[in-house]
């Protein structure tokens, strides 16, 4: 029971959720012997609006940022106090908006800075100071951010390595998860699109703790010898990311393997069982680094894989069918998938049992830095996002003028505290329709449930000092839920504030009604802009996502021919290719969810988009495959037939690129024609044919011939489906690209359409 407690309460949200109390408590604790409520006040907030920048990086990264972030907060409250009142309030006031969204365009640190002084802006007029007292509020604001970053400096160096161990335990369960999903697949009524999609989810997921656990831990010199744990977990992080590819890249005929082995059923299931236990072994290990446990193995894989070769051994030798050769090859490739994945569970388990040596880690990841995704801080990177073909430059646009008019009405209707509406605008308003659309119905959602039982909770509790507490205990749940559920951390915010006013005034019904209204007004506020006001809409970027992950595609094809032909070690431009073509799949699967959260009508080709997005995955994990294979066996050398085909699939995929980009010239382009197509299907056929002579020989022992005959046999199969799949996907392209021209031509006439009839009637009745 207390292990499962301090798993749920031990995690960077609840610390986070700790961070912010204590910084907003500690000032009143302070300077309210002294009657000081305002200044108390004011430093609370200050420390509560610089906490969003406090995001996880190494300490110089993170002590940077506080301080922009703490002396941003009285910058823009004392512009903003100074100018009101003033006729160039407004401009300064919009000046300041815009300026603050269009920072996003430097990275998720500069978006949470954004954040920060959004919300300044928000509640700079919330109280009217002048003179000494505008500049006691603005230091008492910079003191409260400075405290903040007092607070999370001590936080850092009495866990400094939290964060990474809980960012490896998250990858450890999901990877685990992804592992468990693929074991479904050998079920017997296993629904195969539903799995797929589940996977694809995943690797979202899973591409975005990667991001953050490279971030941190190179970040952070884990691989210059400094820390023993930084380095542990950069071994760990680097095998659970070889783990996914291998999972990732390794592509079965499941329906074709089950129907050869029918009448043994039991060795199928027990690799089934052998692909569980994987899961379960990684699940259980983080477990182990989460709660900092002992960690016992509980599974002899070995054991289990050495009796599933004697049952195949068993069939080799019974078998008799025409089948039996192809049947013990593919299910061969199987075995050689699991013993890889053994060999990477176990080097995983030893990673995290046993110190890591800077031996361990300084070679094999002198060029990991390359992997970063890199943040530039230009004057171009901004000047380029001047424009309405930038995402964030309409959101910037479409932000300012949504809190210009909660603004607006909040002062011609005189609301109570209408910097609410503006709070809520900021803090719900996306780029994307699909998020603002979500966050906007749980705040309102969440508002009004924690009115009800702030409500409920005063109608039973007057005194002060419960109150307190109450107070305390309902902010450190609101801001650590805040980050993953919402809905309930909004309820918990609300309360927490509720129960302040309560403290302080006797009125906090008229505070409450005024609250929810105030919501509405920015919730309703924030939908209708990110409907009308030059929407983001998905579909329209979800086509550059399908055309990056085609290229990342057909760059990593081009990196794996050249192993396939040249052998020798895996190179740096390999892996980043490999890096990209797995991020890209994860991106158009991102935007793909994002789109089907808008509004029916805005779903455009919705089935054929997901039907290519399904393609490049499965694409993708036929061609990492062949990688996979090249890189662990002894090859021989490429042949042209190889080279032919392998060329005319990177041709199909360069053709699926332009189309995607909408270059309509290309549109009726057809792969290849002539001599090319002729050598082509030459290549093809010889293929098929030495594919075809492999699977008549006889099943032999021989270790030598057996690796012939599995070459000959798998990878040739992978690239007769690879040249298969590359044809579907320029096919479906084509018919993306034809039916998106096909719909512009139709919203055209639409739009000329009335302009002729008014036409018409104006002529008839002159």
């Amino acid at each position: 029971m207390l292990t499962k407690a301090r798993k749920y309460t031990d995690n960077s949200h609840f610390s986070e959720s700790l961070k912010i109390t204590i910084s907003a408590v500690v000032p009143f604790l302070v300077l309210m012997p002294y009657e000081q409520f305002n200044w108390a006040f004011a430093a609370a907030l200050g420390a509560m609006l610089t906490a969003p920048v406090d995001i996880p990086s190494n300490l110089k990264d993170k002590c940077v940022g506080l301080i922009v972030g703490a002396f941003t907060v009285p910058a823009v409250t004392l512009t903003l106090s100074l100018a009101d009142g003033h006729w160039y309030f407004y401009p300064i006031f919009v000046f300041i908006l815009f300026s603050l969204s269009m920072i996003s365009v430097y990275g998720h640190r500069a978006n949470m800075l954004s954040f920060t002084g959004l919300l300044a802006a928000s509640l700079g007029l919330a109280h009217t100071y002048s003179g000494k007292d505008l500049l006691m509020h603005c230091l008492m604001l910079l003191l409260g951010g400075l405290l903040y970053l007092l607070v999370a400096i001590i936080f850092y160096f009495a866990r400094p390595r939290r964060y990474g161990v809980l960012q490896t335990s998250e990858c450890m369960t999901l990877t685990a998860k992804y592992l468990r999903y693929r074991a479904k697949l050998w079920s017997d009524k296993a629904d195969s699109e539903k799995i797929v999609e589940e996977l694809l989810t995943i690797q979202v997921s899973l591409n975005e703790v990667h991001e953050n656990l490279r971030e941190f831990l190179i970040r952070n010199k884990a691989n210059s010898g400094n820390s023993s744990n930084n380095r542990r977990l950069l071994v760990a992080f680097s095998t659970l990311v070889e783990i996914l590819e291998i999972a990732a890249s390794t592509s079965f005929d499941h329906q074709k393997i089950k129907e050869y082995f029918k009448d043994r059923p039991d060795i199928i299931a027990d690799y089934q069982v052998l692909a569980i236990n994987f899961s379960k072994t990684i699940e259980e290990l983080s477990e182990a680094l989460n709660m900092g446990l002992k960690y016992e193995s509980k599974y002899d894989l070995t054991a289990q894989l050495h009796g599933i070769q004697a049952k195949l051994s068993d069939f080799a030798s019974e078998e008799t069918s025409a089948d039996k050769v192809e049947a013990i090859v593919l299910f061969t490739n199987v075995l050689h998938y699991a013993q890889s994945q053994i060999s990477k569970v176990y080097a995983l388990e030893k990673s995290l049992i046993e110190k890591a040596f800077t031996a361990d880690v300084k070679e094999k990841f002198k060029d990991l830095e390359k992997f970063l995704t890199p943040v530039h801080y230009r004057w171009e990177t901004l000047r380029e996002n001047l424009n309405f073909t930038s995402t964030i430059f309409r959101h910037a646009t479409r932000l300012t003028l949504t809190i210009l008019i909660g603004f607006l009405i909040g002062k011609a209707f005189s609301l109570l505290n209408a910097y609410w509406i503006l709070l809520t605008i900021v803090v719900i308003m996306r780029p994307g329709f699909g998020l603002t659309k979500q966050r906007a119905f749980e705040r309102v959602i969440g508002t009004v449930i924690g009115g009800l039982l702030a409500l409920g909770l005063l109608t039973f509790v007057s005194n002060i000092s419960i109150l307190a507490y109450l107070t305390v205990i309902t902010m450190i749940i609101g801001y650590w839920f805040s980050h993953t559920d919402y809905k309930v951390g909004v309820t918990f915010i609300t309360m927490y504030v509720i129960l302040i006013y309560a403290i302080l005034t006797p009125d906090f019904m008229d505070l409450l009604v005024f609250r929810i209204v105030d919501t509405v007004i920015g919730a309703a506020l924030a939908f209708a802009a990110n409907y009308l006001l030059w929407p983001s809409w998905e579909f329209l970027n979800v086509n550059t996502h399908l055309s990056k992950s085609v290229k990342a595609n057909k760059e990593y094809v081009k990196e794996i021919s050249l192993l396939y032909n040249e052998k020798g070690e895996v190179t740096l431009p390999y892996k980043l290719a490999r890096k990209y073509a797995f991020i890209e799949i994860g991106n158009l699967m991102a935007s793909f969810q994002r789109m089907i959260q808008e509004p029916k009508s805005k779903q455009t080709l919705r089935a054929e988009i997901y039907e290519l997005a399904v393609l490049n995955h499965t694409f993708l994990s036929t061609t990492a495959s062949i990688g996979i294979y090249v890189q662990h066996k002894h090859t021989t050398k490429a042949s042209k037939a190889f080279n032919v085909v392998i060329d005319y699939i990177i041709k199909n995929l360069s053709i699926a690129v332009k189309l995607l980009e909408q270059n309509k010239t290309i549109v009726t382009e057809k792969p290849d024609t002539g001599i090319v197509i002729e050598e082509y299907n030459v290549s093809l056929q010889y293929l098929k044919d030495l594919r075809e002579y492999e699977l008549k020989k006889k099943y032999t022992d021989d270790e030598k011939i057996k690796n012939l005959m599995e070459e000959s046999v798998l990878v040739i199969e992978q690239l007769m489906w690879l040249s298969q799949l590359s044809e579907k996907i320029v096919k479906l392209s084509r018919d993306i690209a034809e039916k998106r021209n096909e719909l512009q031509k139709a919203k055209k006439l639409h739009l000329t359409i009335p302009k002729a009839i008014f036409n018409k009637k104006g002529s008839k009745l002159s």
